[in-house]
């Protein structure tokens, strides 16, 4: 993301804060499902290669705290994700559920789609 070609769609835009060890922090500006957007600052404290802790402060999601953990059973990675999340006003938690589901699959996919070009650009280069 810092480099500036980690795109991902729910991003309008975000900029590397800074980094410290093994943390890093972002600022975002994120997309809600209206189409209106949102500032936020998101932190990731990486432990390599088992899981990134994430924090979020600022709009919607201010104050969720969740956890990527990472797992190879075979030749494939699996994602997990656990958390805590805040309540979305007019939603019942079953959309929201959905919404964080939803969301957090396109990133994945987005990640995917970005491992795969960059392996590939690696392998011609």
């Amino acid at each position: 993301m810092s480099a500036g070609n980690h795109h991902h769609q729910a991003f309008k835009s975000h900029r590397l804060v800074g980094i410290s060890g093994n943390v890093v922090t972002i600022a975002a500006e994120l997309f809600s499902p209206d189409g209106s957007t949102f500032q936020t600052t998101i932190t990731h404290r990486l432990n390599a290669p088992e899981s990134i802790e994430v924090s979020m402060s600022g709009g919607v999601f201010s104050e969720a705290r969740f956890t990527h953990f990472y797992t190879a059973p075979g030749d494939k990675t699996e994602v997990d994700l656990a958390g805590d999340f805040p309540v979305l006003p007019g939603m019942t938690e079953a959309d929201e559920l959905n919404l964080i589901e939803g969301f957090f699959t396109m990133l994945y996919a987005e990640d995917a789609a970005t491992f795969k070009s960059r392996t590939a650009e690696a392998v011609t280069n």
